[in-house]
């Protein structure tokens, strides 16, 4: 029972709220993410067991076409410059599938990563 001249508690929110990032703040967790599946993606090619398919020359320059197109765009300052960022990386997300273990296996670990900081950042 409480007193009626004490006021009802409201519950405390011991959550802490998340900072709200700038679109230059997403914009470089998504290069960054983005940085680590192009320096999987050469791991792999470089690699002395890469074999020259179509099939993989195709993901190799779409991988490398596409990280590099985000490299080219301006720092964003809106969110629609934000999602411009993730539209030039879709390709890369498309194209990646969990298929074989080993270096591709790798890759689309981080390219799963990048889909993951897409989706929270746009």
């Amino acid at each position: 029972m409480r007193d009626a001249d004490t006021p009802p508690q409201e519950p405390t929110d011991d959550r802490s709220h998340p900072v709200a990032l700038t679109p230059q703040q997403r914009a470089d967790l998504i290069r960054a993410a983005a940085a680590e599946v192009r320096d999987r993606v050469q791991t792999w090619r470089d690699n002395p067991n890469w074999r020259n398919t179509p099939a993989n020359c195709h993901r190799y320059e779409t991988t490398v076409g596409a990280i590099d197109a985000l490299g080219q765009l301006p720092d964003p300052d809106t969110e629609e410059a934000v999602a411009s960022l993730a539209d030039a990386v879709r390709p890369v997300i498309v194209e990646w599938r969990p298929s074989r273990p080993g270096p591709e296996q790798s890759i689309y670990a981080a390219v799963e990563r990048l889909r993951r900081t897409i989706d929270a950042n746009t």
